[in-house]
């Protein structure tokens, strides 16, 4: 579609007649010699009029064709590809905005302020929208969170939360909220659709769109928190169909970010031990990351917010390293710390929180009766010895699921039969990181293990020895297995039972294996990995009911062992991520009686049920703000630590990408790319407007003119007189033609 802004220049176009005129004007000069034939001349004359014709009908070709451009460029053609519908008359706008609002977006460097420049950005858009348009609004943090979910004429209403809102704290992920932008574009009938995704030049937001995108850097160790149940799930698990967006839709992308971002964070730890005891030192690694040129980067460490350490760390460009802390030794309870490095471009990911917790003693939970809980109880006490255990026992009937978090270790001994409601507790407490150890006895039948679902192999049968006790060597299956690390064995040991009684088994699930096996590889102690945590089951009672295990010298160092290993678990990590749906239940516990939780600014959480999982503990619908969270009794007093969480590590890559992977990464093809405000609005205006091209047709008359004069200067050279042609001599004699 054509137009002109200065269409009265069009009336020069009538200047093309010019050489029109002087050509048809030109007439051949005949100069008459006196010759005694004509014959020659004629001859030359046909020989050259041929070429003259050409050549002139070439130079006047050139020179209108200069006069017509020369006129339409300063009629200044506007030039716009459309559909023909738009042909009649103007038509309505609807336009969807995504907007990345993850933390990334809040880099500073000197005067460039990404999230000052992409709120700009979305102003101008929306401002530049006129009567009648809409306009609908998407925040793509780590899901997509709907501001203006559908079309709307009310652009001040738009731009007053626009010109309100502040970068997340969460990473960003682009195909949800594109996803949504599109389905919100589809009802806009015969409106023009435009769709504009304003980000920051991260190549991390747009790996969602590729069929197979590699999510183990954005994850970054997620599983700490539950993220299943995001609202807008299904449309994130959709998949991409980049085809299927329709070809009347204008897709634009603006790149904001910085061109060499420069950031360093720290992104993960580990605590060794994953168990810390009352006076004990440790060991903290921390992970730490850069975007940028190499640099060192100064790390500090502060617990109970007393400054403990401080290191200087060499990093390569955009490379890593690990700070070895030493951990100084603690005092029974909760310690909050953090990690923080040098400020920079982000200085919502300078900080790491955590928490350390000290343990006086490895509490550890034993459901039995008193005679069939006596011997391992004792083998956690033996006598006045001094232990690290603090055992407590409550008989089946009186099991509840209470804050099964606090303890490092469930033993079952001849607990079954259980109530349902506590079943499902046991295996909660599993799949968050605990380890439930079963002992076998005669209070269960084979019918009350049915109910189990992470039993590592169902039992089939009881096997009754009767008064011959069948002698059993128990081996080791594999000696590296963590379980049996730090364990105190003599080397070429090996522990015997005599059985009366055991479990019978059927075949094993496939994620179990057999711990410690006897005679001709009978399981002894079967494991099944259930979530985070494990499931043990003995084949003999806990009680010498059974067996002569609980008197053999390799019961005691068993049974510590397995409680050492169980609280190096992570059932309670030090921290967690920001996220969706978190259940208190997964990293803190339940939460206590006439408690109050506290975000990190000092006010109170919202709680609200959880709709999955069959615990019915509560959760937080969105936790955003990263920090140290705390509880705080209702009775008033000093508010404790409760759990730490960090923003994703992911998000601090800020790895730029470059605009021509845009059409590769996403499979639009027809996107169009900027990379500031400025760019963005000038392909928006060659959209809407049209794309000026009087400065194209002038560089073109510039090249024809060239043409033009070369062809003339030629022509001009390599015309001879007829007399040249003739080889005429001084006396007027003809010769012979030039050829001869």
């Amino acid at each position: 579609m054509w137009s002109f802004l200065n269409p009265l220049f069009l009336s020069a176009l009538a200047a093309a007649l010019i050489p029109l005129v002087l050509h048809l004007w030109q007439r051949q000069r005949i100069v008459v010699v006196p010759f005694s034939t004509v014959r020659f001349l004629k001859l030359a004359r046909k020989r050259s009029s041929n070429r003259v014709r050409l050549e002139n009908v070439l130079l006047w070709f050139l020179r209108t064709l200069i006069l017509l451009l020369l006129a339409l460029a300063f009629a200044l053609p506007i030039m716009r590809i459309t559909s023909f519908r738009r042909l009649v008359g103007a038509s309505r706008r609807d336009v969807a905005i995504v907007w990345d609002v993850s933390y990334s977006m809040g880099y500073v460097s000197g005067q460039k302020k990404v999230w000052a420049a992409s709120r700009d950005t979305v102003i101008d858009l929306i401002e530049g929208l006129s009567h009648g348009d809409r306009v609908c609004l998407f925040l793509a943090d780590d899901d997509v969170t709907p501001l203006i979910e559908q079309p709307t004429p009310d652009l001040e209403m738009v731009l007053s939360q626009v010109r309100a809102l502040e970068a997340g704290a969460t990473t960003s992920d682009l195909r949800p909220a594109v996803m949504e932008a599109l389905n919100a574009l589809k009802g806009s009938g015969k409106r023009e659709k435009e769709l504009f995704i304003v980000t920051d030049g991260q190549k991390l937001p747009w790996t969602s769109f590729s069929p197979m995108p590699d999510r183990t850097d954005r994850t970054n160790r997620a599983d700490r928190a539950d993220t299943t149940n995001k609202p807008a799930a299904a449309a994130s698990a959709s998949a991409w169909e980049a085809k299927a967006v329709g070809a009347d839709i204008s897709i634009f992308a603006v790149l904001l970010g910085a061109s060499s971002p420069d950031n360093a964070a720290p992104l993960d730890l580990e605590i060794q031990p994953a168990l810390l005891m009352r006076d004990t030192p440790g060991q903290l690694g921390v992970a730490l990351g850069l975007t940028g040129p190499e640099q060192d980067l100064t790390v500090s460490l502060t617990i109970d917010e007393q400054a403990v350490s401080r290191r200087s760390v060499p990093l390569e460009k955009d490379g890593g390293a690990v700070c070895i802390f030493s951990l100084p030794p603690l005092a029974p309870g909760m310690h909050p710390a953090r990690i923080e490095t040098s400020p920079d471009g982000i200085a919502l990911d300078n900080v790491f929180h955590f928490l350390l917790r000290a343990h006086e003693k490895l509490p550890v939970l034993c459901i039995g009766t008193e005679p069939d809980a006596f011997f391992l109880t004792r083998a956690f006490n033996p006598g006045d010895t001094v232990t690290t255990m603090n055992v407590k026992r409550i008989d089946p009937e009186s099991f509840t699921e209470g804050r099964l978090a606090d303890y490092a270790c469930i033993f079952l001994c001849n607990a079954l039969p259980m109530a349902g409601q506590a079943m499902i507790a046991l295996e909660q407490y599993a799949q968050r990181g605990g380890v439930v150890v079963i002992f076998p006895g005669d209070r269960a039948a084979i019918a009350d293990y049915v109910n189990w679902t992470c039993l590592p192999a169902m039992p089939e049968a009881v096997t009754d020895f009767g008064a011959d006790a069948q002698r059993r060597a128990l081996r080791m299956v594999k000696r590296s297995d963590a379980l049996f690390q730090g364990m105190n064995i003599p080397p070429g040991t090996y522990p015997n039972v005599a059985a009366t009684r055991e479990l019978k088994w059927t075949k094993l699930s496939a994620d179990s294996d057999i711990v410690i096996a006897a005679d001709n590889d009978v399981p002894f102690l079967l494991r099944r990995k259930v979530g985070k945590g494990n499931v043990l089951f003995f084949s003999v009672s806990a009680d010498r009911r059974w067996s002569n295990l609980p008197l053999s010298p390799f019961f005691l160092p068993l049974v510590h062992q397995i409680v050492r290993y169980s609280a190096g678990q992570e059932q309670i990590g030090p921290f967690t991520w920001t996220g969706r749906n978190l259940a208190l239940a997964d990293i803190m516990g339940i939460l206590p009686p006439n408690t109050e939780l506290l975000d990190p600014a000092g006010q109170p959480v919202p709680l609200r049920p959880l709709t999955a999982g069959q615990d019915n503990s509560l959760g937080i619908e969105a936790c955003t703000q990263p920090g140290l969270y705390t509880l705080r009794a209702a009775a008033g007093g000093r508010p404790q630590p409760a759990f730490a969480v960090n923003c994703m590590r992911s998000e601090s890559d800020l790895k730029r990408l470059r605009p021509a992977d845009v059409p590769m990464l996403s499979g639009l093809s027809a996107i169009r790319v900027a990379e500031s405000k400025d760019d963005l609005m000038q392909l928006v205006k060659e959209l809407r407007i049209g794309r000026p091209l009087a400065e194209p047709l002038l560089w073109l008359v510039f090249l024809l003119g060239i043409a033009e004069l070369f062809l003339a200067n030629r022509a001009a050279r390599k015309t001879r007189t007829l007399t040249e042609q003739l080889n005429i001599d001084m006396t007027g004699r003809v010769k012979g033609s030039a050829a001869e």
